[in-house]
Parts: C-alpha cells; structure tokens; sequence
C-alpha cells in the first residue's frame, strides 16, 4: 500500500513539474524582455537591458514577442561602425554583457570616454562582427 501512495505522488510530482515548465517555455518571450537576457538565434534581443542599475531600450527587438517596432525604424537594429562614428561615438569599450539562454552572451560595449562616475546615454550590444545593436537609456537622470 506505501508504494502505491510513492508512485501516486512521484506521478503528480512528475505531472507538475511538466507543467511548469511548459508554462514557462511559452513565456520565455516575456521573461526574456522583463529580465533582459536574450533568446538564441535571429530575433532573440530583449527590448530592455540593464547596465550600472540604469535601463536601456530598443523598441526594434523584444525578443520574439512579436510587437516590435521594426517597421517603423529599421536603422534601430543594427548600426555599422560607421553610423556609430557619425554619433561620436566610437571607439567603444567592452562594460559588460548579457546572458544568452542556451548560448553564449552577447558583449556590451560604451563610448571609450565612459567614466564610471557618468552615466553612459547609449550602449551597443555586439551582436555579430560589424553589427551593433544599440540601446538607449529610459528614463531621466
């Protein structure tokens, strides 16, 4: 009779757990962008990251959500190292980076002048060779 009552709770423990994680794969988008980590592949950036306590924002990517702003500004996505001299903003240095989920993080890079006691206004995730995606900081000082 113990054995059965094991194998009934190690079944709905099981069934549980099963779940939860299906209800947690179908919100990954969600979390993703809440907590700002980035999903694999082409599409996976968050529109909200953190660095330094401060947030910074990219309405083009929300991380396979599905309401990002693309279409009204393609040039948000990813920026050449040209477009980034033409805003004063090269060279860049690497401040940090972002987790992936089952990959390895993307690099955060800031103008090279970014002094700890100033708050960096944009910072660029690498997100290939010659492709910065940049973000901008939300909100006031």
């Amino acid at each position: 009779m113990l054995k059965k009552y094991k194998l009934l709770w190690v079944i709905i423990l099981v069934g549980s757990l099963v779940v939860v994680l299906s209800l947690s794969w179908l919100e990954l988008p969600w979390m993703a962008n809440h907590f700002g980590f980035a999903l694999p592949g082409q599409g996976g950036l968050p529109y909200r990251i953190t660095y330094a306590t401060r947030t910074y924002v990219n309405h083009a990517t929300c991380a396979h959500a599905g309401w990002c702003q693309t279409d009204t500004q393609p040039n948000l996505l990813c920026w050449k190292e040209a477009d980034i001299r033409q805003h004063d903003n090269w060279p860049l240095i690497r401040i940090g980076t972002i987790a992936t989920l089952f990959s390895s993080p993307y690099s955060l890079m800031a103008k090279s002048n970014a002094s700890s006691k100033l708050t960096v206004i944009v910072i660029y995730l690498v997100f290939d060779r010659n492709c910065y995606v940049p973000y901008a900081l939300e909100g006031g000082p």
